[in-house]
């Protein structure tokens, strides 16, 4: 082989060098976007089960809480309606002795 076979031989083997080089790159780059993409596809995904959890637990509680409004207000009314049946029994009988002070008044001055 002659100097200049060599000289090309050497050549030829920086090219093939350089080009396996080049697309050792190129592929890493290839990767390094498919990673990123995955990564933001994730990211994406997180949040949105993240919002839909949110929201889900958001509805949960209204639903709750519109249940314990209910209770206190039921609650609230029989409480009411337990204390005007009292109210209307202490009335009476307030009313009746009431009169019967009245009448022992009207009898005595008499």
């Amino acid at each position: 082989m002659t100097k200049a076979e060599i000289l090309l031989q050497v050549k030829k083997a920086e090219e093939d060098a350089k080009s396996i080089v080049s697309e050792g790159k190129e592929a890493n780059n290839t990767k390094i976007i498919r990673a990123r993409n995955q990564a933001r596809e994730i990211l994406e995904n997180a949040k949105r089960e993240s919002i839909e959890n949110a929201e889900q637990k958001i509805a949960q509680a209204k639903e709750q809480m519109k249940i314990h409004k209910e209770d206190m207000i039921k609650k609230g009314l029989a409480e009411a309606e337990a204390v005007k049946t009292k109210a209307d029994t202490n009335v009476t009988k307030s009313t009746e002795f009431l009169i019967d002070k009245f009448e022992r008044s009207i009898y005595a001055g008499s």
